[in-house]
């Protein structure tokens, strides 16, 4: 009796085990078929240059007469390479004209639309500023006693300067490129 217990259960375990194999093998092969479905298109993101962060309701215009607004994320999908030039336009930045061979990024950056003044003139009075108040201050932080001593520890934590000059030479490559 004892013997066709073993034997049951060892079947049931080598069915348990094929049924295993066989599941996983479906569910690869299935994983497999849909990858090339997805890689048909390319994902691209449309965003502000100098924040890069992504831009809604901008309009991306195709030669070949195609046309999409972008929504909240500023993704589209470029499901084909049946085009010469895509165009970006949006009301508060400056419109982008690219070729299909510069469609190979996955970010495009739109320059917001400032305008400059090339001289302001000011005509009014500058305000009067009492000579003596720079005395004062310091007499009134002379009366408190406290005195600041020790190293300034917070200049450690501003390292801003060195990321505003790495941004500012990839901004200036991004305009001549654009």
């Amino acid at each position: 009796m004892q013997a066709n217990d073993t034997q049951a259960d060892k079947t049931s375990y080598l069915c348990l085990q094929m049924f295993k194999r066989f599941f996983l093998l479906t569910v690869w092969t299935m994983a497999a078929l849909q990858v090339p479905a997805q890689s048909k298109g390319k994902v691209i993101v449309v965003a502000d240059m100098e924040t890069r962060r992504p831009l809604r309701d901008v309009l991306v215009y195709l030669d070949n007469g195609d046309q999409v607004k972008l929504g909240w994320q500023g993704k589209f999908m470029l499901y084909h390479y049946k085009f010469k030039r895509a165009t970006f336009s949006h009301p508060d930045y400056l419109k982008r004209v690219m070729d299909s061979s510069e469609m190979n990024v996955d970010t495009i950056f739109l320059i917001p639309n400032c305008q400059t003044l090339n001289e302001v003139v000011v005509t009014a009075k500058a305000p009067e500023i009492n000579p003596q108040i720079g005395k004062s201050i310091q007499e009134a932080a002379a009366a408190s006693g406290v005195k600041p001593s020790g190293k300034d520890f917070l200049s450690l934590l501003r390292p801003k300067d060195r990321k505003r000059k790495k941004l500012g030479k990839k901004t200036m490559e991004a305009l001549e490129n654009y």
